[in-house]
């Protein structure tokens, strides 16, 4: 087992990826503290493991903010549209801790990537879904998620956690991820 997600998943989702064709673009969804992270960790080290070069970009980390996940959507289809046509793309970051945009980098950072994995809230949606080869959606309950998020992250961002919940509920009320992806995985304790 890979803690709260089951090695034979990991194996079925990492076996279709294989069948793709370079770059295949991978979009890993849920809601917040679901286990998003931890099964593209999972998910990058068996593709590696088969050969295949893997770039992992956090969506959270193009996202200006707590209140910015719809409205910056739009740049994270960018970079999949980009990724998808050419297999790099330059992208802005946001510095969560200055609050204040930082500097674009270069994804994937070194050389080309045969599988790119775009891993969080509204890494499937709508405008992002047509460039996506393959997506997964990841279900957990709300109690838990949170109790992850509160163990994983440093800081407390409890006062976010609503206004964060009503961007991802968004999100799947224009297009619901959850429904459509290639694999759904329930990610339990």
């Amino acid at each position: 087992m890979n803690g709260h997600l089951s090695n034979i998943a990991i194996a079925d989702i990492c076996d279709a990826v294989l069948t793709l064709p370079a770059p295949a673009l991978v979009g890993i969804d849920g809601r917040s503290g679901a286990g998003k992270t931890t099964l593209a960790n999972a998910l990058a080290a068996r593709l590696e493991a088969a050969g295949r070069r893997v770039s992992t970009v956090e969506v959270e980390a193009y996202i200006g903010g707590w209140g910015a996940l719809v409205d910056d959507i739009g740049k994270l289809a960018r970079m999949a549209s980009e990724l998808s046509q050419r297999g790099s793309t330059l992208a802005t970051p946001w510095d969560w801790a200055r609050e204040h945009w930082a500097e674009p980098l270069r994804i994937p950072r070194a050389g080309q990537a045969d599988v790119v994995i775009l891993v969080g809230c509204g890494s499937t949606s709508a405008s992002v879904r047509p460039h996506l080869d393959l997506t997964v959606w990841l279900e957990a309950d709300a109690e838990l998620r949170l109790k992850r998020v509160q163990a994983r992250d440093p800081y407390n961002w409890s006062e976010h956690w609503p206004g964060w919940a009503a961007q991802e509920e968004a999100l799947l009320a224009e297009f619901p991820s959850n429904e459509k992806a290639t694999f759904t995985l329930l990610s339990e304790a």
